[in-house]
């Protein structure tokens, strides 16, 4: 079955009831999809409770609004290297996520680090950078070789792989989920540096938070959004990387799922069911915190 991955912004369109299109969409596409969700949800939803102080019921609120939307279909690391789908509910991961959550400090100064030198030592501008295609904006193999260079230079790969590490696609990188996941991290990092889509300054533990969502969204068919500057980083990096991922805004989602909206009740939801800063690498708290888990069970 196909699954289906949703930005936490678009979840939070959702529960809001305020986006009748949307609701409409995803109903449709959640009866011929399997909705997954991700610790990096979780992180989220922590993030907002541990840094911004959410009141405990809002909190309650969208772990129960992602129980209701995808069930107990958790996409998490089994191991180092494999992701599957878990039968986990979003509360049990939650829990785990804020239990770890001081791992995320340091991570979080990281981020805040790369976003800094990319504004501070761009070797391009957004201006010029936002007019290239995502496909395009980094197909150039230079790319990939520095890639390559910093997965062996972090001991992810052998030497011997750094010239297999440029042709490869996402079947050779499912199964070997640290080097998917410094890979993206990386790319993501060189588009920041780039100028593409730049995130703010202020901006730096969103940005965290979303090469979280593009990593896991990879092991699905579609990653839907309502953030531009995300869809075409997540589109630029798929294609990078062989990624068949289909990458919409919220928007074209609709459009492509729904026929026009009449002037009909809108039904209830349905229970459906890092860093190239230097090319220095930075495992994601969401991870770390994942295959502790795992060495734990």
């Amino acid at each position: 079955m196909k699954k289906l991955y949703l930005d936490f912004n678009v979840i939070s369109y959702l529960r809001s009831g305020l986006h009748p299109a949307l609701t409409t969409a995803f109903n449709d596409a959640a009866k011929a999809q399997l909705v997954v969700f991700s610790p990096a949800h979780l992180e989220d939803i922590a993030a907002s409770a541990m840094r911004d102080g959410t009141a405990p019921s809002i909190t309650k609120a969208e772990i129960e609004f992602l129980s209701k939307i995808a069930g107990r279909n958790a996409l998490r690391p089994v191991t180092r290297d494999q992701v599957d789908l878990y039968d986990e509910s979003p509360q049990d991961c939650y829990a785990r996520v804020v239990d770890q959550y001081d791992n995320n400090e340091w991570a979080e100064r990281m981020e805040a680090a790369v976003i800094a030198d990319a504004h501070d030592k761009p070797t391009g501008s957004p201006k010029q950078m936002n007019n290239i295609p995502p496909v395009d904006i980094l197909g150039n193999i230079v790319y990939r070789e520095l890639i390559a260079r910093a997965l062996y230079a972090a001991e992810l790969i052998s030497k011997d792989e750094q010239v297999e590490a440029l042709f490869w696609r996402f079947d050779d990188l499912k199964n070997r989920f640290s080097v998917l996941e410094a890979s993206v991290s990386l790319a993501a990092n060189m588009l920041e540096k780039m100028g593409y889509y730049r995130e703010a300054r202020s901006k730096s533990r969103a940005r965290l938070h979303d090469v979280s969502h593009i990593i896991y969204a990879a092991y699905c068919d579609t990653f839907v959004t309502a953030d531009e500057k995300l869809a075409k980083k997540a589109q630029a990096i798929y294609s990078l990387l062989g990624i068949s991922t289909q990458v919409l805004l919220d928007k074209k989602f609709v459009a492509q799922v729904s026929p026009p909206l009449r002037a009909t009740k809108v039904p209830a939801i349905e229970g459906c069911s890092q860093v190239l800063h230097g090319l220095s690498l930075v495992t994601s708290p969401v991870l770390a915190c994942e295959l502790r888990a795992c060495s734990d069970s």
